[in-house]
């Protein structure tokens, strides 16, 4: 297994502009924080919810984190996959080292991206509307939106994995993680139908682990929520490992 994760981390960082990529996420993550906290206005901060907000990069964050795991996944497409097979017959240990390095990346980068942008965004709010950093809900909505970075690179690796083309999975990945937010921003739906699709989309649901305070981005638990994401992540990576063992001969 130790080879074959050098073997990947050779792949991620040779792909031309991948550590552009990589650097990306903290500075997005950090540098949207603070931008969405500064133009929110003093007079509305008591009734947003401050911790969310100062983790609010996340939803531009995320696109990187989609990014790096496509890039870790679908860089052999479509002609080199097949040499590392041969290399390393053992699909199983392919899956495992790239689903491996997919999670250290994403997980590694996203942990001190969310400590600095949570500390910056409460820096720019200056105490509006501010739970005591010291506060479970405010560390439970921190570790919840590293562990939501980390489920949707998963996510994205095992859609990656299914789709077999970079661009394309991006363009899945992402249109299934903004495309039902984006629906409930323009289209008008009855209150039972938005807290359907709050409840199924992977953002809306997985985001509401950031709740400290108010409504959140779902009608759900932080935990439930994340578990719903969770559980996207999980399928697209069974269906990855199953068209890996099926297809990829």
């Amino acid at each position: 297994m130790a080879r074959a994760l050098r073997g990947e981390w050779t792949k991620l960082r040779t792909v031309p502009g991948q550590a552009w990529t990589l650097a990306a996420l903290p500075l997005t993550m950090v540098g949207c924080t603070v931008l969405v906290a500064a133009v929110a206005h003093p007079e509305q901060s008591g009734t947003l919810d401050a911790t969310a907000l100062s983790l609010s990069g996340v939803y531009f964050a995320q696109a990187v984190a989609v990014l790096v795991a496509v890039a870790v996944v679908s860089s052999e497409y479509p002609r080199t996959i097949r040499t590392t097979l041969l290399a390393d017959p053992r699909r199983g240990r392919v899956f495992a080292a790239k689903t491996l390095l997919v999670a250290g990346a994403v997980a590694g980068l996203a942990v001190p991206a969310v400590a600095v942008a949570l500390a910056a965004g409460r820096g720019v709010l200056d105490g509006a509307g501010q739970l005591p950093l010291s506060s479970g809900a405010v560390w439970r909505a921190a570790s919840g939106t590293a562990a939501y970075l980390l489920l949707t690179a998963l996510l994205a690796a095992g859609i990656a994995l299914v789709v077999r083309h970079a661009a394309a999975a991006v363009g899945v990945a992402l249109t299934l993680l903004y495309g039902p937010y984006l629906a409930i921003l323009v289209v008008p739906m009855p209150d039972h139908v938005l807290h359907a699709v709050q409840k199924a989309s992977p953002m809306t649901a997985g985001l509401a682990v950031q709740t400290a305070t108010g409504t959140g981005t779902a009608p759900l638990s932080p935990g439930a929520g994340l578990a719903v994401l969770a559980g996207y992540a999980g399928v697209a990576l069974v269906a990855g490992w199953a068209v890996l063992r099926a297809r990829d001969a």
